[in-house]
């Protein structure tokens, strides 16, 4: 294989062309591992698919309820198409019982209220013959709070801290719904199903290649101040990320480790994840004063993202880009926008019941655990195209500098404008 220079009009950039093109740089290790990660991720995947929809442990009835007008007299038998079915009464019970017995909440969304005021249950003949008398089945207060709509219930407390006199309230069915289950699994699902998405992207594209070839020159892309921002801002959301695995899955992923493991883990993470969050926070604001000017979106952008990026071909040139692209635009604004509201978020988590009652805090945790997940996912992506990805582009921010060939491949008009412009006019 032969390499001829050439040289570019105005630029005066160097590029090293092989014949042959970028197929002969194949990456074919890059290739072998993410076929390896994709088979491994898609096997967790199938697992936790498996976790989420089959069917777990539930308190059944074994018989079909329905409900009645109580009489007083003896409580006849009832068709199986009575308003209460059994399947309303195992769903009922199922949301009210110990979370390790139960599992994942049912997929159907249970009725408000399964029985009326002035309505006594009635059932079937049992095994045996008997039937069930009028007192059996006068509707007492456990049951009545499995099939009636629960209300708000306050009484008088003498304890030192806020909601103590809250006895029952409905909305901590929905709230223990949404963090359980919703955010859980939505985390789950969404952290898993971008990882083995890279992975197949990996192993059937290859690595994004410098397409020219590395030309041996290098220009300055980002400052010392610009990296540090960065890698403060990246590492401070690792720390809150894998602490805050460790709280919502820690059951799943540390207790097989051993009890005492998950307990020592379980400190660190609560301690840790509070303090790396000033040290994000820091990192956030300062990226904002520095790169919100240069991130705002422009019509290169739509072109930039009806190309994919020039990410799925070799073939042809990338989209012309200023010193942001739209896909390193849309990981800032997702930092930015998400971060924010991690932090405020988190901050009212640290500092319960200041400016929000019980409901406020509630919504606070379930925005802050959504949000959260949500990023880890998308930050997989930043992390997998400034590594393994794309050839060179770590670089930019390990060094600072960048190939020449890179640069004019995936921002070639601030490659054009902000570095040779200002060195043509020095000259």
């Amino acid at each position: 294989m032969t390499e001829t220079s050439m040289h570019t009009g105005g630029t005066g950039r160097a590029q090293s062309v092989h014949d042959g093109g970028v197929r002969g740089r194949d990456f074919t290790g890059y290739r072998i591992a993410g076929a390896i990660c994709a088979v491994v991720f898609l096997f967790l995947l199938a697992w936790q698919a498996v976790y989420l929809f089959a069917g777990d442990s539930r308190t059944i009835p074994e018989v079909a309820w329905s409900a009645s007008e109580f009489n007083g007299e003896t409580v006849p038998e009832a068709d199986t198409g009575g308003t209460l079915a059994a399947e309303v009464l195992t769903e009922r019970t199922r949301l009210q019982d110990e979370r390790f017995r139960t599992g994942p909440s049912p997929e159907a969304t249970p009725p408000e209220a399964a029985l009326g005021e002035g309505e006594m249950l009635r059932t079937g003949p049992l095994d045996d013959g008997s039937r069930l008398t009028g007192a059996w089945a006068t509707l007492d207060g456990e049951t009545g709070s499995m099939l009636r709509a629960s209300d708000r219930t306050e009484g008088i407390s003498s304890l030192p801290y806020s909601n103590a006199d809250l006895f029952e309230r409905p909305f901590a069915r929905d709230w223990r719904v949404g963090i359980a289950d919703v955010v859980t699994h939505m985390g789950a699902l969404a952290i898993l199903g971008m990882a083995f998405l890279l992975s197949a992207v990996l192993a059937l594209r290859g690595r994004v290649p410098i397409r020219h070839g590395k030309s041996g020159k290098s220009v300055k892309r980002f400052g010392f101040v610009e990296r540090a921002t960065h890698w403060l801002t990246a590492l401070s959301f690792l720390g809150l990320a894998f602490t805050g695995i460790a709280i919502a899955y820690g059951e799943t992923l540390f207790v097989p480790l051993g009890e005492r493991a998950m307990g020592t883990l379980g400190w660190w993470s609560t301690w840790g994840h509070v303090l790396f969050a000033p040290t994000f926070t820091i990192g956030l604001v300062l990226m904002i004063v520095m790169w919100t000017a240069r991130n705002l979106p422009s019509k290169l952008d739509l072109n930039w993202l009806a190309q994919g990026g020039g990410f799925f071909s070799d073939e042809g040139g990338h989209p012309s880009a200023r010193k942001f692209n739209a896909g390193q635009k849309l990981i800032f604004w997702s930092a930015v926008l998400g971060g924010l509201l991690m932090i405020l978020s988190g901050v009212t988590l640290m500092f319960p019941f200041y400016w929000l009652d019980l409901g406020g805090m509630s919504w606070a945790m379930l925005i802050h655990a959504g949000i959260a997940v949500l990023l880890i996912a998308v930050f997989l992506a930043h992390i997998y195209i400034g590594s393994v990805g794309m050839q060179g582009a770590i670089d930019a921010m390990w060094g600072g500098d960048v190939d020449r060939n890179w640069a004019a491949e995936h921002h070639d008009l601030w490659l054009r404008d902000e570095v040779d412009g200002k060195k043509g006019t020095a000259q």
